[in-house]
Protein backbone atom coordinates (compact mmCIF):
# COMPACT_ATOMS: atom_id res chain seq x y z
CA UNK A 1 0.00 0.00 0.00
CA UNK A 2 1.23 3.34 -0.91
CA UNK A 3 1.59 5.48 2.15
CA UNK A 4 -0.65 8.36 2.37
CA UNK A 5 1.87 11.11 2.64
CA UNK A 6 3.40 9.70 -0.59
CA UNK A 7 0.97 10.51 -2.90
CA UNK A 8 0.87 14.21 -2.33
CA UNK A 9 4.46 14.19 -3.52
CA UNK A 10 4.14 11.69 -6.33
CA UNK A 11 1.33 14.08 -7.81
CA UNK A 12 4.09 16.66 -7.51
CA UNK A 13 6.80 14.61 -9.05
CA UNK A 14 3.46 14.18 -12.00
CA UNK A 15 3.45 18.04 -12.35
CA UNK A 16 6.73 18.49 -12.65
CA UNK A 17 7.46 15.88 -15.41
CA UNK A 18 4.47 17.14 -17.59
CA UNK A 19 4.74 20.52 -16.92
CA UNK A 20 5.02 22.92 -20.26
CA UNK A 21 4.11 19.49 -22.11
CA UNK A 22 1.12 19.30 -24.67
CA UNK A 23 -0.45 16.28 -22.65
CA UNK A 24 -3.34 16.54 -19.44
CA UNK A 25 -3.34 13.97 -16.84
CA UNK A 26 -6.72 12.91 -17.31
CA UNK A 27 -5.47 11.77 -21.16
CA UNK A 28 -3.48 8.56 -19.99
CA UNK A 29 -2.37 8.54 -24.29
CA UNK A 30 -0.95 11.59 -24.23
CA UNK A 31 0.89 10.86 -21.20
CA UNK A 32 2.33 8.04 -22.35
CA UNK A 33 3.78 9.03 -25.59
CA UNK A 34 5.62 11.71 -23.49
CA UNK A 35 7.21 9.25 -21.19
CA UNK A 36 7.65 6.35 -24.49
CA UNK A 37 9.32 9.42 -26.33
CA UNK A 38 11.80 10.00 -23.18
CA UNK A 39 12.28 6.60 -23.13
CA UNK A 40 13.30 5.67 -26.95
CA UNK A 41 17.11 5.51 -28.05
CA UNK A 42 17.77 8.91 -29.58
CA UNK A 43 18.85 7.31 -33.17
CA UNK A 44 16.70 4.20 -33.49
CA UNK A 45 13.49 4.11 -31.11
CA UNK A 46 10.38 3.53 -32.35
CA UNK A 47 6.77 4.42 -30.53
CA UNK A 48 3.54 2.11 -31.91
CA UNK A 49 0.40 2.93 -29.89
CA UNK A 50 -3.29 3.11 -30.89
CA UNK A 51 -4.74 5.87 -30.02
CA UNK A 52 -8.57 7.76 -30.21
CA UNK A 53 -8.90 8.64 -34.38
CA UNK A 54 -9.70 12.61 -32.90
CA UNK A 55 -5.65 12.52 -31.73
CA UNK A 56 -5.36 12.58 -35.32
CA UNK A 57 -8.27 15.31 -35.79
CA UNK A 58 -9.50 17.20 -32.91
CA UNK A 59 -7.96 21.04 -32.36
CA UNK A 60 -7.03 19.27 -28.87
CA UNK A 61 -4.85 17.51 -30.55
CA UNK A 62 -2.56 19.81 -31.97
CA UNK A 63 -0.26 19.80 -29.84
CA UNK A 64 0.52 16.35 -29.63
CA UNK A 65 0.26 15.93 -32.95
CA UNK A 66 2.98 18.91 -33.55
CA UNK A 67 5.15 16.92 -30.69
CA UNK A 68 5.40 13.47 -31.95
CA UNK A 69 6.54 15.27 -35.36
CA UNK A 70 8.86 16.95 -33.97
CA UNK A 71 10.54 14.26 -32.50
CA UNK A 72 9.60 11.77 -34.72
CA UNK A 73 9.06 10.70 -38.54
CA UNK A 74 5.19 10.01 -38.71
CA UNK A 75 5.84 6.76 -40.53
CA UNK A 76 2.55 5.22 -40.97
CA UNK A 77 -1.39 6.22 -39.89
CA UNK A 78 -3.70 3.00 -39.98
CA UNK A 79 -6.87 3.76 -39.15
CA UNK A 80 -10.62 2.03 -39.68
CA UNK A 81 -13.39 3.47 -42.05
CA UNK A 82 -14.89 0.30 -41.53
CA UNK A 83 -18.58 0.69 -40.21
CA UNK A 84 -18.97 -2.40 -38.16
CA UNK A 85 -15.76 -1.95 -36.59
CA UNK A 86 -14.04 1.28 -36.38
CA UNK A 87 -11.78 0.44 -33.68
CA UNK A 88 -8.55 -1.40 -32.65
CA UNK A 89 -9.37 -2.30 -29.12
CA UNK A 90 -11.86 -4.10 -27.19
CA UNK A 91 -14.48 -2.49 -25.03
CA UNK A 92 -14.36 0.51 -27.15
CA UNK A 93 -17.18 2.03 -30.03
CA UNK A 94 -15.01 5.31 -30.93
CA UNK A 95 -12.75 5.55 -33.52
CA UNK A 96 -9.04 4.58 -33.79
CA UNK A 97 -5.79 4.84 -34.98
CA UNK A 98 -2.56 2.92 -35.47
CA UNK A 99 0.72 5.45 -34.99
CA UNK A 100 4.00 4.26 -36.01
CA UNK A 101 6.82 6.80 -35.30
CA UNK A 102 10.29 6.39 -35.85
CA UNK A 103 13.18 8.33 -34.68
CA UNK A 104 14.79 10.20 -37.92
CA UNK A 105 18.45 11.09 -38.23
CA UNK A 106 18.35 14.76 -39.30
CA UNK A 107 22.04 13.74 -41.65
CA UNK A 108 19.59 11.98 -43.97
CA UNK A 109 18.03 15.63 -44.66
CA UNK A 110 14.01 15.97 -44.82
CA UNK A 111 11.71 13.78 -43.50
CA UNK A 112 9.96 11.78 -46.01
CA UNK A 113 5.74 11.73 -46.48
CA UNK A 114 3.43 9.80 -43.57
CA UNK A 115 1.97 6.84 -45.07
CA UNK A 116 -1.97 6.93 -44.65
CA UNK A 117 -3.90 3.61 -44.83
CA UNK A 118 -7.24 4.17 -44.25
CA UNK A 119 -9.35 0.66 -44.15
CA UNK A 120 -12.53 -0.12 -46.21
CA UNK A 121 -12.56 -3.27 -44.07
CA UNK A 122 -11.41 -4.09 -40.59
CA UNK A 123 -9.42 -7.54 -39.76
CA UNK A 124 -11.34 -9.42 -37.25
CA UNK A 125 -9.14 -11.65 -35.87
CA UNK A 126 -5.69 -12.12 -35.45
CA UNK A 127 -4.92 -13.86 -38.53
CA UNK A 128 -6.80 -11.54 -40.80
CA UNK A 129 -4.60 -8.96 -39.02
CA UNK A 130 -1.45 -10.39 -39.81
CA UNK A 131 -2.27 -10.96 -43.47
CA UNK A 132 -3.54 -7.32 -43.55
CA UNK A 133 -0.25 -5.69 -41.50
CA UNK A 134 1.88 -8.05 -44.32
CA UNK A 135 0.33 -6.23 -47.10
CA UNK A 136 1.10 -2.86 -45.19
CA UNK A 137 4.65 -3.53 -45.21
CA UNK A 138 4.80 -4.47 -48.79
CA UNK A 139 3.05 -0.98 -49.85
CA UNK A 140 0.24 -3.46 -50.89
CA UNK A 141 -2.95 -2.63 -49.12
CA UNK A 142 -4.27 -0.53 -52.03
CA UNK A 143 -3.97 -3.37 -54.83
CA UNK A 144 -5.35 -5.75 -52.41
CA UNK A 145 -8.09 -4.33 -51.53
CA UNK A 146 -7.76 -3.58 -48.28
CA UNK A 147 -8.30 0.38 -48.11
CA UNK A 148 -6.63 3.57 -49.42
CA UNK A 149 -3.16 4.86 -48.53
CA UNK A 150 -2.18 8.53 -49.20
CA UNK A 151 1.10 10.06 -49.08
CA UNK A 152 0.66 12.82 -46.57
CA UNK A 153 3.59 15.52 -46.90
CA UNK A 154 5.82 15.91 -44.23
CA UNK A 155 5.38 19.88 -43.54
CA UNK A 156 1.34 19.53 -43.64
CA UNK A 157 2.21 16.17 -40.59
CA UNK A 158 4.49 18.77 -38.84
CA UNK A 159 1.69 21.72 -38.68
CA UNK A 160 -0.41 19.27 -36.69
CA UNK A 161 -2.38 18.77 -40.11
CA UNK A 162 -3.07 14.91 -40.24
CA UNK A 163 -6.28 15.64 -42.55
CA UNK A 164 -5.53 12.49 -44.58
CA UNK A 165 -7.31 10.42 -41.43
CA UNK A 166 -10.86 12.20 -42.29
CA UNK A 167 -12.07 10.31 -45.16
CA UNK A 168 -11.44 6.92 -46.78
CA UNK A 169 -11.44 8.98 -50.07
CA UNK A 170 -8.13 10.35 -50.72
CA UNK A 171 -9.58 12.01 -53.35
CA UNK A 172 -11.93 14.07 -50.63
CA UNK A 173 -9.10 14.18 -48.24
CA UNK A 174 -7.23 16.43 -51.27
CA UNK A 175 -9.74 18.27 -51.81
CA UNK A 176 -10.59 19.37 -48.43
CA UNK A 177 -7.09 20.30 -47.89
CA UNK A 178 -6.98 22.51 -51.11
CA UNK A 179 -10.40 23.97 -50.45
CA UNK A 180 -8.99 25.04 -46.69
CA UNK A 181 -5.97 25.96 -48.31
CA UNK A 182 -7.51 28.70 -50.66
CA UNK A 183 -6.83 26.82 -54.04
CA UNK A 184 -10.19 26.37 -55.33
CA UNK A 185 -12.35 30.11 -54.30
CA UNK A 186 -11.04 32.73 -52.25
CA UNK A 187 -11.37 31.57 -48.32
CA UNK A 188 -11.53 32.57 -44.75
CA UNK A 189 -12.50 30.83 -41.58
CA UNK A 190 -15.97 31.53 -40.16
CA UNK A 191 -15.02 32.83 -36.76
CA UNK A 192 -13.00 35.48 -38.54
CA UNK A 193 -16.46 36.84 -39.81
CA UNK A 194 -18.93 35.67 -37.53
CA UNK A 195 -19.53 34.88 -33.84
CA UNK A 196 -20.28 31.72 -33.24
CA UNK A 197 -22.18 30.32 -29.89
CA UNK A 198 -23.29 29.17 -27.40
CA UNK A 199 -22.72 25.56 -27.72
CA UNK A 200 -25.68 23.18 -26.92
CA UNK A 201 -24.42 22.46 -23.89
CA UNK A 202 -24.47 25.75 -22.54
CA UNK A 203 -28.41 25.91 -23.75
CA UNK A 204 -28.66 22.62 -21.97
CA UNK A 205 -27.42 23.77 -18.31
CA UNK A 206 -29.10 27.29 -18.41
CA UNK A 207 -32.40 26.32 -20.09
CA UNK A 208 -35.24 23.97 -19.74
CA UNK A 209 -37.76 23.08 -22.38
CA UNK A 210 -41.43 23.84 -21.45
CA UNK A 211 -44.86 22.51 -23.25
CA UNK A 212 -46.34 26.08 -22.51
CA UNK A 213 -44.89 29.23 -23.49
CA UNK A 214 -42.86 31.48 -20.47
CA UNK A 215 -42.84 34.95 -19.34
CA UNK A 216 -40.66 36.10 -21.84
CA UNK A 217 -41.22 34.06 -24.43
CA UNK A 218 -38.55 32.63 -25.45
CA UNK A 219 -38.20 29.47 -27.78
CA UNK A 220 -35.21 27.40 -29.62
CA UNK A 221 -34.76 24.78 -32.32
CA UNK A 222 -33.70 22.47 -29.65
CA UNK A 223 -33.96 19.28 -31.91
CA UNK A 224 -31.91 18.09 -35.06
CA UNK A 225 -34.68 15.84 -36.36
CA UNK A 226 -34.55 14.82 -39.91
CA UNK A 227 -38.52 14.34 -39.84
CA UNK A 228 -39.48 18.17 -38.89
CA UNK A 229 -35.79 19.74 -40.06
CA UNK A 230 -35.63 19.00 -43.72
CA UNK A 231 -34.93 22.39 -45.50
CA UNK A 232 -32.89 25.00 -45.21
CA UNK A 233 -36.18 27.18 -43.64
CA UNK A 234 -36.69 25.80 -40.32
CA UNK A 235 -38.89 26.88 -37.56
CA UNK A 236 -38.91 26.28 -33.82
CA UNK A 237 -39.66 23.26 -32.02
CA UNK A 238 -39.65 24.55 -28.10
CA UNK A 239 -40.40 26.85 -25.74
CA UNK A 240 -37.68 27.24 -23.30
CA UNK A 241 -37.46 29.12 -19.96
CA UNK A 242 -34.47 29.82 -17.78
CA UNK A 243 -33.26 27.34 -15.05
CA UNK A 244 -33.90 29.69 -11.83
CA UNK A 245 -29.95 29.33 -10.23
CA UNK A 246 -28.79 30.27 -13.76
CA UNK A 247 -30.81 32.93 -14.81
CA UNK A 248 -27.89 35.74 -15.23
CA UNK A 249 -26.36 32.90 -17.68
CA UNK A 250 -29.43 31.95 -19.30
CA UNK A 251 -29.79 35.93 -19.69
CA UNK A 252 -26.34 36.35 -21.54
CA UNK A 253 -26.75 33.27 -24.26
CA UNK A 254 -30.03 34.55 -24.77
CA UNK A 255 -28.38 37.64 -26.12
CA UNK A 256 -26.39 35.63 -28.67
CA UNK A 257 -29.59 34.05 -30.16
CA UNK A 258 -29.60 34.17 -34.26
CA UNK A 259 -31.33 33.15 -36.99
CA UNK A 260 -28.73 31.48 -38.41
CA UNK A 261 -27.42 28.29 -36.80
CA UNK A 262 -25.12 25.60 -37.27
CA UNK A 263 -25.57 21.73 -36.25
CA UNK A 264 -23.41 20.89 -33.40
CA UNK A 265 -23.99 17.12 -33.58
CA UNK A 266 -25.76 14.87 -36.20
CA UNK A 267 -25.97 11.73 -37.72
CA UNK A 268 -24.41 11.59 -40.81
CA UNK A 269 -27.16 8.58 -42.56
CA UNK A 270 -29.93 10.08 -42.10
CA UNK A 271 -29.35 14.12 -41.53
CA UNK A 272 -30.54 16.43 -44.15
CA UNK A 273 -29.52 20.27 -43.21
CA UNK A 274 -26.16 21.16 -42.14
CA UNK A 275 -27.20 24.98 -41.53
CA UNK A 276 -30.32 26.58 -41.01
CA UNK A 277 -32.21 30.29 -41.37
CA UNK A 278 -35.76 30.47 -39.05
CA UNK A 279 -37.83 33.85 -38.89
CA UNK A 280 -37.44 34.18 -35.42
CA UNK A 281 -33.78 34.20 -33.19
CA UNK A 282 -33.54 31.18 -31.09
CA UNK A 283 -30.64 29.17 -29.75
CA UNK A 284 -30.30 25.53 -29.75
CA UNK A 285 -29.42 22.29 -28.31
CA UNK A 286 -28.17 20.41 -31.55
CA UNK A 287 -27.78 23.83 -32.88
CA UNK A 288 -25.57 26.90 -32.49
CA UNK A 289 -26.00 30.28 -33.18
CA UNK A 290 -23.98 32.15 -35.78
CA UNK A 291 -23.92 36.06 -36.25
CA UNK A 292 -22.51 38.48 -38.86
CA UNK A 293 -21.75 41.80 -38.21
CA UNK A 294 -23.27 44.27 -40.58
CA UNK A 295 -26.84 45.85 -41.10
CA UNK A 296 -29.82 43.94 -41.00
CA UNK A 297 -30.05 43.80 -44.63
CA UNK A 298 -26.03 42.52 -44.84
CA UNK A 299 -26.11 40.30 -42.25
CA UNK A 300 -29.62 38.57 -43.73
CA UNK A 301 -27.68 38.26 -47.01
CA UNK A 302 -24.67 36.84 -45.30
CA UNK A 303 -27.10 34.55 -43.43
CA UNK A 304 -28.58 33.23 -46.46
CA UNK A 305 -25.34 33.16 -48.94
CA UNK A 306 -23.62 30.71 -45.92
CA UNK A 307 -26.54 28.51 -45.64
CA UNK A 308 -26.44 27.59 -49.17
CA UNK A 309 -22.83 27.00 -48.99
CA UNK A 310 -23.01 24.84 -46.30
CA UNK A 311 -25.94 22.90 -47.79
CA UNK A 312 -24.44 22.22 -50.75
CA UNK A 313 -21.40 19.60 -51.71
CA UNK A 314 -18.78 21.71 -50.75
CA UNK A 315 -19.70 23.20 -48.05
CA UNK A 316 -20.17 19.69 -46.71
CA UNK A 317 -17.26 18.97 -47.18
CA UNK A 318 -16.19 21.86 -45.57
CA UNK A 319 -18.09 20.68 -42.33
CA UNK A 320 -16.56 16.92 -42.68
CA UNK A 321 -13.27 17.61 -43.12
CA UNK A 322 -13.54 19.82 -40.11
CA UNK A 323 -14.78 17.27 -37.31
CA UNK A 324 -13.87 15.73 -34.54
CA UNK A 325 -14.36 12.11 -35.45
CA UNK A 326 -14.82 10.65 -31.66
CA UNK A 327 -17.35 8.64 -34.05
CA UNK A 328 -17.19 9.67 -37.77
CA UNK A 329 -20.52 8.51 -38.50
CA UNK A 330 -21.94 10.30 -35.48
CA UNK A 331 -19.86 13.46 -35.52
CA UNK A 332 -19.91 16.57 -32.57
CA UNK A 333 -18.89 19.97 -33.46
CA UNK A 334 -16.92 22.03 -31.42
CA UNK A 335 -17.57 25.90 -30.87
CA UNK A 336 -13.94 25.86 -32.21
CA UNK A 337 -14.72 23.25 -35.36
CA UNK A 338 -17.03 25.82 -35.97
CA UNK A 339 -14.99 28.90 -35.98
CA UNK A 340 -12.49 27.05 -38.27
CA UNK A 341 -14.95 25.96 -40.98
CA UNK A 342 -13.60 27.30 -44.52
CA UNK A 343 -16.23 29.07 -45.92
CA UNK A 344 -16.20 31.92 -49.11
CA UNK A 345 -14.75 35.32 -48.64
CA UNK A 346 -16.82 37.56 -49.84
CA UNK A 347 -15.15 40.40 -49.14
CA UNK A 348 -12.46 39.30 -52.24
CA UNK A 349 -15.55 37.54 -54.06
CA UNK A 350 -17.34 40.87 -54.02
CA UNK A 351 -21.27 41.60 -53.55
CA UNK A 352 -22.53 39.92 -56.39
CA UNK A 353 -21.34 36.64 -55.04
CA UNK A 354 -23.32 37.17 -52.12
CA UNK A 355 -26.14 38.33 -54.06
CA UNK A 356 -26.69 35.11 -56.25
CA UNK A 357 -26.43 32.87 -53.42
CA UNK A 358 -28.89 34.93 -51.30
CA UNK A 359 -31.06 34.52 -54.52
CA UNK A 360 -30.60 30.85 -54.62
CA UNK A 361 -32.06 30.25 -50.88
CA UNK A 362 -34.94 32.43 -51.60
CA UNK A 363 -35.37 29.86 -54.85
CA UNK A 364 -34.63 26.47 -52.44
CA UNK A 365 -35.47 27.82 -48.87
CA UNK A 366 -38.60 25.41 -48.37
CA UNK A 367 -37.51 22.95 -50.97
CA UNK A 368 -36.60 19.21 -48.99
CA UNK A 369 -33.98 18.00 -48.86
CA UNK A 370 -32.48 14.57 -49.02
CA UNK A 371 -30.29 12.83 -46.20
CA UNK A 372 -26.84 12.76 -47.12
CA UNK A 373 -26.52 9.02 -48.73
CA UNK A 374 -28.70 10.66 -51.51
CA UNK A 375 -26.88 13.45 -52.13
CA UNK A 376 -25.93 12.61 -55.64
CA UNK A 377 -29.62 12.08 -56.46
CA UNK A 378 -31.22 15.32 -54.69
CA UNK A 379 -32.64 17.82 -57.09
CA UNK A 380 -32.14 20.23 -54.16
CA UNK A 381 -28.88 19.70 -53.26
CA UNK A 382 -27.48 19.58 -57.43
CA UNK A 383 -29.32 23.54 -57.65
CA UNK A 384 -27.40 24.38 -54.43
CA UNK A 385 -24.22 23.29 -56.26
CA UNK A 386 -25.06 25.07 -59.28
CA UNK A 387 -25.74 27.98 -57.45
CA UNK A 388 -22.65 27.61 -55.82
CA UNK A 389 -20.54 26.73 -59.07
CA UNK A 390 -21.67 29.99 -60.60
CA UNK A 391 -21.52 32.56 -57.75
CA UNK A 392 -17.91 31.31 -56.53
CA UNK A 393 -16.58 30.46 -60.05
CA UNK A 394 -15.87 26.98 -58.67
CA UNK A 395 -15.06 24.05 -61.49
CA UNK A 396 -18.07 21.94 -61.78
CA UNK A 397 -17.02 18.53 -62.99
CA UNK A 398 -14.86 19.34 -59.48
CA UNK A 399 -18.09 19.46 -56.60
CA UNK A 400 -19.96 17.05 -58.69
CA UNK A 401 -17.33 14.47 -58.01
CA UNK A 402 -17.20 15.74 -54.41
CA UNK A 403 -20.65 15.23 -54.38
CA UNK A 404 -20.49 11.75 -55.71
CA UNK A 405 -17.28 10.75 -53.61
CA UNK A 406 -19.48 12.13 -50.42
CA UNK A 407 -22.46 9.89 -51.33
CA UNK A 408 -20.41 6.69 -51.31
CA UNK A 409 -18.09 7.63 -48.21
CA UNK A 410 -18.25 4.91 -45.50
CA UNK A 411 -19.35 7.47 -42.23
CA UNK A 412 -22.04 9.01 -44.53
CA UNK A 413 -23.96 5.69 -45.64
CA UNK A 414 -23.34 4.10 -42.11
CA UNK A 415 -22.10 1.05 -43.85
CA UNK A 416 -18.91 -0.70 -45.30
CA UNK A 417 -17.82 0.93 -48.12
CA UNK A 418 -19.55 -0.87 -51.30
CA UNK A 419 -18.82 2.30 -54.12
CA UNK A 420 -20.41 1.95 -57.18
CA UNK A 421 -22.21 -1.59 -56.08
CA UNK A 422 -24.89 -0.03 -53.96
Amino acid sequence: MVHKYIIPKLKDREKELFADKPVHLSANGGAFLFLAESLCKADSGVIATVLPLMAATANSGQGIRCYLASKFHIETIVTSHDQERIYFSENTTIGEMLLVCRRWDKKKGQKPPTRVVNLARNPATPADAFNVAVVIADGRAFQQGYGTVQEWPEPLIAAGDWGAAQFLSPYLCGRFQALKGGELLPIIELGQVAQVGPEGRRIRDAFTRSKLPGDEGMTALWEHSTDDTQSMAAKPDSHIIPKPPRAHLAANYWQQRSTFLLPNRMGLSNVRTMSVRLEMPVVGSSWSPCNFAGSAQERENWEKAVCVYFNSSLGVLAMLGNRSNRVPSYPRFSIDDMRNYPVPDFAALGAAAVAQLAAAYDEYADAVLRPLPQLNDCPARQGLDAAVIAALGVDGELVANIRRQLAMEPSVTGQRYAGFER
